[in-house]
């Protein structure tokens, strides 16, 4: 940037041809940063593994968060990937979860999930059942910006049981695009009878 600045002070450019040169060039390294962090995410997809559903609640069987997390954080950052949690509010009796999603090279996108909070079990407090809504968000936010798909074993997803990481990641980039994405998630899940993209047939 200073090597440009002179250059241009050389030649006799004005402060507004400064300031659009170097609009321009913020503008070509945010492009080459994107182009970056979407190639990291295609190999993140292409290499993530299938999370073993090896948790249990209530009689169904998940993937929990620290599991989800244990299995995929070595990949994660070996493609220069991060994620952090910035905000947890609780609101009118939805939990509020916002996130980002980032790559070392500067691009990042956002996370975002609400989700009602679940009713109170037996022997749980107002806190424990606002720390169920928090992880459930962060865990649907993560394996939905991912493209993770959890399951019962890998051969259970390669018979075509649920979808691959490929499509999971697919879907969620044209849900991303979309104006009502809440709405259009809820009626595709509903269609399907799942609880979660993760889950679709």
């Amino acid at each position: 940037a200073n090597s440009m600045i002179q250059l241009a002070v050389e030649k006799g450019m004005t402060g507004e041809d400064l300031q659009a040169l170097l609009a321009a060039r913020r503008e070509w390294e945010a492009d080459e940063a994107k182009k970056v962090f979407n190639h990291a995410l295609a190999d993140f997809q292409r290499e993530a593994p299938i999370v073993e559903k090896a948790d249990d609640a209530h009689g169904k069987k998940y993937a929990e968060l620290d599991r989800i997390w244990r299995t995929i954080r070595p990949l994660l950052t070996d493609k220069g990937l991060s994620v952090t949690w910035h905000v947890t509010a609780i609101e009118d009796g939805v939990c509020r979860i916002e996130g980002e999603l980032s790559h070392r090279d500067g691009h990042s996108v956002t996370l975002k999930r609400d989700v009602p909070l679940p009713e109170i079990i037996r022997g749980q407090n107002a806190a424990q059942q606002a720390g169920s809504a928090e992880t459930y968000g962060k865990r649907y936010a993560l394996c939905a910006a991912l493209g993770i798909v959890t399951g019962e074993d890998d051969d259970a997803s390669k018979c075509g049981q649920t979808i691959s990481a490929r499509q999971m990641g697919e879907l969620d980039e044209l849900l991303i695009k979309m104006e009502d994405r809440d709405k259009v998630l809820t009626d595709l899940l509903d269609w399907a009878g799942v609880d979660s993209l993760e889950d679709l047939p």
